[in-house]
């Protein structure tokens, strides 16, 4: 069974690779997905697999039901790019790259997809396999948590807590790494979590050279908060990363800013480590606002969780890419310090989140880009393909959940997340 689904998809690289170069030539932003949905939808449904579309918005499943009983294995595709003008594939309109490889799941979706179909597994497996591309995982910008409350900032948070993950006991994919030494296949056991913040400092205008004792300045502000954040990051925990961005208005010259924004991503490996460091950068901004003289209003949003990828589901996928691939082409990393709204799916079913080469440029960056598409476009594919005949074979163990959220508890635990604080530093001013 497995040799005739690596011979099928083997014999649909030319078409994985072009799935793969055509979304790459037509990135879209999260939740805006729509004509990579379609080419999802219209791939899925040429095989004669019912295909439920709109979902989250974007989303796009279809499914495969087998002879038997089992469990429902999920293969996952992420449809969203991301944000990087300077990307020579950039859409000039909107800046979207598929800088991060994202345009490679979904050439691994439809490759599963395909062989399956082909080699006529329906009949051959116990259980069910779906397919779910799903939008928005890149965390484009805190303004849409704080300001958007309506939906959840990331498309699995989403369909989460719409209930298009009840019926799946265990979710995959295949994550793209922009390095050279990457090998065709490998693991990432841990990823951060994140929490994201916004402190907007409130000010008083005036002018800047005759009226400054008039005047609070919201920039100057923020700028101590941040200076006293930097002055505490030789406390934080091993693998917490802080990553503050100052945004203002267009102020002239000689006017003293009213107003400043200081947007922050507080990553860390567990709950308590990125809640420690929320805690200083919540306290340097504290400082700032109480040094000027300024108002301060704190606003946390949900973010994502940390993930850890299930043990059993990894050991089964190291064995498909060794017999795939032999042993010196896998590497294990324990940590990495990005994140993905795949940690909040693995609070609820196992999740499997791999890596694959093939690729050139940091994730994320300019300079990212496919350079050998039959590892980042096909062989994913093959090793998932194997995984499911795996889990999903006549006689296969069962899954293993643990003890994991409810659906109901997920979604609870996320709108306590939200909130705002509000302080004020007491301004002395003539105006105060």
């Amino acid at each position: 069974m497995k040799d005739r689904l690596a011979a099928l998809i083997d014999g649909d690289a030319a078409h994985l690779i072009g799935i793969g170069e055509d979304i790459f030539a037509h990135p879209e932003l999260a939740w805006q997905e729509h004509r990579t949905a379609d080419l999802v939808a219209g791939q899925l449904r040429a095989l004669g697999l019912p295909v439920t579309e709109g979902l989250a918005g974007t989303g796009v499943r279809a499914e495969l039901v087998g002879a038997g009983s089992g469990p429902t294995v999920c293969v996952l595709a992420e449809l969203d790019a991301i944000r990087v003008p300077g990307h020579p594939a950039a859409d000039p309109a909107t800046g979207a790259a598929h800088a991060c490889g994202h345009n490679a799941q979904v050439a691994h979706l439809v490759g599963v997809a395909r062989a399956f179909v082909a080699a006529d597994l329906a009949g051959k497996l116990n259980g069910r396999v779906v397919f779910f591309a799903v939008p928005a995982e890149e965390y484009l910008d805190i303004r849409f948590t704080v300001d958007d409350r309506s939906r959840f900032p990331g498309g699995k948070q989403e369909l989460i807590r719409l209930g298009h993950f009840d019926d799946i006991d265990a979710a995959m994919m295949v994550h793209a790494v922009g390095d050279t030494r990457a090998t065709p296949l490998g693991m990432t056991w841990q990823h951060t979590g994140f929490t994201p913040l916004r402190a907007e400092f409130a000010g008083y205008s005036a002018h800047a050279a005759s009226a400054a004792g008039d005047g609070v300045d919201a920039m100057a502000a923020a700028r101590v908060a941040l200076h006293a954040l930097d002055a505490q990051r030789e406390a934080f925990a091993d693998h917490v990363r802080v990553h503050p961005v100052l945004r203002t208005g267009d102020p002239a010259l000689n006017v003293i800013a009213d107003h400043a924004t200081v947007d922050t991503l507080i990553r860390g490996l567990t709950p308590n480590a990125i809640s420690q460091a929320r805690t200083r950068v919540e306290r340097s901004m504290r400082a700032g606002a109480l040094a000027l003289g300024a108002g301060l209003t704190v606003t946390v949003g949900p973010g994502y969780r940390p993930l850890t990828v299930d043990r059993g589901l990894g050991e089964v996928f190291r064995r498909q890419a060794i017999a795939l691939t032999g042993a010196a082409n896998w590497t294990e990393t324990p940590v990495t310090t990005a994140s993905t709204d795949a940690g909040d799916l693995s609070a609820l079913i196992p999740v499997l989140h791999p890596t694959h080469g093939g690729c050139v440029g940091a994730n994320h960056s300019a300079q990212f880009r496919v350079t050998d598409p039959y590892v980042a476009y096909v062989l994913p594919a093959k090793a998932l393909a194997w995984t499911i005949v795996e889990l999903l074979a006549p006689g296969a163990p069962p899954l293993h959940h643990g003890a994991r959220l409810t659906r109901e508890a997920y979604v609870a635990e996320m709108l306590t997340a939200q909130g705002d604080r509000s302080f004020s530093g007491d301004p002395v001013t003539g105006q105060g």
